[in-house]
């Protein structure tokens, strides 16, 4: 990947399902998915995971009391990848800006993030965040923020699920987790047109590599993919690096390294596989 700092992304949170504390998971990170991606002086989140409270965090020291503008794309909605919200520490600070970008309409959308808020479920209310919070429906695609161009499509998952492929600068980044490529013929139709049109040519791709082909034998419709089905989806469409993400909460650091072993057998030549890291930073 080129030398460049401006198009910069970062691994706050890279497992699936639900958080996995533990010795056994320290080295790959046990953290649900949150993704923070720098365009120049824009801040793009994706996913509200657990790994979204340490972000939050860090970029409290940041911007040390300058406001901030953030923009949120969800993927989807299951917990998962929301339910680090509510301990996003921006959220309670007069100034910041969060601008959520979704496939739900704008009320729907924002009726399930802070669904999560209720007194049932969280002791914190709505109407202790300070910050300025805004939805969008996503409906066009692509759409841009400030100088980046965003594509998005959908995924099969058992949920509207989105993936997104980030353009800036002649450099592409794209995520597409919770996507289940099937082995059902027509389904798989369905996934090479929906991910060429997200993966082509990418410098760096983050997805679902939940399982290998002998777990996603008796998983298949949960909506997650096999490694080997993913690395070739990346052979097919040129990527020329490959994170798998959402790792399975039962998959221990060691076993990690043995999935990697098995995607890089199947990747071509000019791809590279290596697993997605919490605090990892990679420049496009």
């Amino acid at each position: 990947m080129g030398k460049e700092r401006d198009f910069r992304v970062k691994f706050w949170g890279v497992r699936g399902s639900i958080p996995t504390p533990g010795k056994k998971f320290i080295r790959y990170g046990g953290n649900t998915p949150c993704v923070e991606v720098r365009c120049g002086d824009t801040l793009i989140i994706i996913d509200a995971g657990s790994g979204l409270r340490e972000l939050g965090d860090s970029l409290l020291q940041e911007f040390n009391g300058r406001k901030a503008e953030i923009h949120m794309l969800i993927s989807h909605t299951h917990w998962d990848h929301i339910q680090g919200f509510p301990f996003f520490k921006l959220a309670y600070i007069p100034g910041t800006v969060i601008n959520f970008y979704g496939g739900h309409s704008v009320s729907t959308l924002e009726k399930l993030i802070f669904g999560q808020m209720e007194r049932e479920y969280f002791p914190v209310s709505l109407n202790e965040l300070q910050s300025t919070i805004g939805f969008n429906a996503l409906t066009e695609s692509p759409f841009k923020i400030n100088d980046v161009t965003i594509y998005f499509t959908h995924l099969i998952h058992p949920t509207l699920s989105l993936g997104f492929r980030i353009e800036y600068r002649g450099r592409v980044f794209v995520y597409a987790t919770d996507s289940e490529i099937s082995l059902d013929p027509e389904i798989e139709k369905i996934n090479e047109k929906n991910l060429s049109y997200l993966m082509h040519d990418a410098d760096a791709v983050v997805a679902d590599c939940q399982y290998d082909m002998e777990e996603y034998e008796n998983k298949a419709g949960w909506g997650h993919s096999a490694i080997e089905k993913t690395v070739e989806i990346c052979n097919k469409f040129k990527v020329k690096n490959l994170f798998a993400f959402h790792h399975d909460p039962s998959r221990t650091d060691d076993q990690l390294d043995e999935l990697i072993i098995k995607g890089k057998a199947v990747a071509n030549p000019g791809l590279n596989v290596y697993p997605a890291k919490e605090k990892q930073m990679i420049f496009l």
